[in-house]
């Protein structure tokens, strides 16, 4: 859903999101640090200057559960970020303090908190200098929802969303890479040097060599930021006679055919006319071929696979160079010295309390 940058030395914590909320933790065990971050659906139009209303001491008190005396020292509003300081203690004695920044497009809202010992505030503003506003949102994927995970390729630049329980069994940058759902749906991701696919009947032909025998119930050219393309719906029966449906996405790069290939149990279900959440059903769409009206089931399930295929595409190429990066962080002075069991406590109470405390919080104000 976004890019973030990484500061040097701190690692990111599995994160608890939801729908609407994508997030992501980050942290410092050296320095007793965190870094708490997300992205959230507004779920509506929203004005820098309805923040204030939104995230309410009371609401933001709440989210430091697991921490001692949270108070909040102070709270401005300039630029168009909102900016609220706090104090808060662990049962050890450690005193830390923390600043969250928080901003929108008018879609969006956009949340930094950085959570540090009371005597490294230089690093807490080191930290929120390059962050805030560094978020880079992907706003194409904005339909999907915001919890999916994602299978990037770094050398390629492609990208496709998937539901979180799904599977990444193979990969490697620049390889194609197989992905596995959790009822039996396999998709496979690649490029494909040199290839093309000029019409809709060189896309159907490609289908039809890759997999012998499927029959293509219908190819729907497509268009994914600057690059252009087929989607092929078709079906085909294995060798033990089984009914199998498939979608093949084919993207014309550059230099190569991009290519997520879908295919799953079921039999005549094309996908091309499944009608995704952010467009109006048109009478074709509610006509799924194989599909019984009253199957909620199987249409949900069908929504799902076209939604996933609707998030392949290839992005612009992002900096992943250490160039890009910020200069050295400046170092912290725990108060207390670092031990196993501080650093312990402190990264546990902070970072694994980070999916709890930020996601009520935005919860709450959503």
């Amino acid at each position: 859903m976004y890019t973030i940058p990484e500061p040097t030395g701190w690692q990111v914590n599995a994160p608890t999101s939801n729908a609407g909320i994508a997030q992501v933790n980050m942290i410092n065990q050296t320095q007793l640090s965190v870094i708490d971050a997300y992205v959230q659906d507004a779920e509506g139009p929203i004005s820098p200057e309805d923040l204030d209303a939104r995230f309410t001491a009371e609401t933001i008190l709440a989210t430091w559960s697991n921490f001692r005396d949270p108070i909040e020292t102070n709270r401005s509003f300039e630029n168009d970020i909102l900016t609220i300081d706090f104090r808060v203690g662990l049962a050890n004695g450690q005193t830390y303090v923390a600043r969250q920044n928080v901003w929108t497009d008018g879609e969006w809202i956009y949340v930094v908190r950085v959570v540090v010992p009371e005597n490294a505030t230089e690093t807490l503003r080191f930290l929120l200098t390059n962050l805030t506003g560094k978020i880079t949102p992907f706003k194409q994927f904005a339909a999907e929802p915001f919890n999916w995970n994602a299978y990037y390729d770094n050398v390629t630049s492609a990208i496709i969303r998937y539901p979180q329980a799904w599977t990444v069994t193979d990969s490697a940058p620049g390889r194609p890479a197989s992905i596995t759902g959790t009822n039996g749906e396999a998709l496979r991701v690649e490029a494909r040097a040199g290839q093309s696919v000029a019409d809709e009947a060189a896309a159907s032909a490609w289908v039809e060599a890759e997999r012998p025998g499927a029959t293509v119930l219908s190819v729907a050219p497509v268009t994914r930021g600057d690059v252009s393309g087929f989607s092929v719906a078709y079906t085909y029966n294995d060798v033990e006679g089984a009914a199998f449906s498939g979608l093949a996405v084919l993207l014309n790069g550059a230099n190569a055919l991009y290519i997520a290939n879908l295919h799953f149990s079921g039999a005549d279900v094309d996908l091309n006319t499944v009608a995704l959440p952010s467009a109006e059903p048109t009478a074709e769409a509610t006509e799924l071929p194989g599909l019984l009206a009253e199957d909620t089931a199987a249409a949900d399930q069908n929504q799902t696979l076209a939604q996933v295929m609707a998030s392949f595409q290839i992005l612009p190429a992002l900096d992943l160079s250490a160039s890009s990066l910020p200069e050295a962080t400046p170092t912290a002075i725990p108060t207390i010295a670092p031990t196993v069991e501080t650093t312990a406590e402190a990264t546990a109470e902070a970072t694994d309390a980070a999916p709890v405390e930020t996601t009520p919080e935005a919860t709450a104000s959503s």
